[in-house]
């Protein structure tokens, strides 16, 4: 009977460390998204931009992701403004429920920054809902080489 304790014990630390570990590892993998634009969304919209924040406006970034926090909403497509005038277009095709977000959508050529971001919604019939935009930094220390 006296042995079962410090197993139990020793089981449990062993779990508390593991988990420990994995919160650190995806605190680390999400340390990179900068929130580069924010817009709410009222019922009757269809089309939204979504102006890129003051902090952002001349940062490259390689990749994408939508969060919505209010209200579910479906993205159908998104373009994507480029500061040297370039267009890319995005299809998502998702319902996204409220607290969660899109995959990563990757900028080819990142080295330009965005100006602002266009998103081809389907309306909400009923509620307002709010899109937080994400972009992960470019790497821009191998252009420069």
């Amino acid at each position: 009977m006296r042995l079962q304790t410090p197993v139990r014990f020793y089981q449990a630390f062993l779990a508390g460390l593991v988990l420990l570990f994995s919160m650190t590892l995806q605190a680390a993998s999400e340390g990179d998204w900068q929130r580069i634009g924010e817009k709410q969304i009222i019922p009757t919209d269809d089309t939204v931009t979504v102006r890129v924040i003051s902090e952002a406006k001349n940062v490259p970034f390689k990749s994408l992701k939508f969060h919505i926090t209010r209200g579910n909403l479906k993205i159908r497509s998104a373009k994507v403004h480029l500061s040297d005038g370039h267009v890319i277009n995005l299809s998502i095709q998702k319902k996204i429920m409220a607290g969660l977000e899109t995959r990563d959508f990757p900028i080819p050529d990142h080295y330009r920054s965005i100006k602002k971001i266009v998103l081809y919604i389907q309306a909400p019939i009923d509620h307002s809902s709010n899109v937080i935009v994400y972009g992960k930094k470019a790497d821009t220390s191998e252009k420069e080489s």
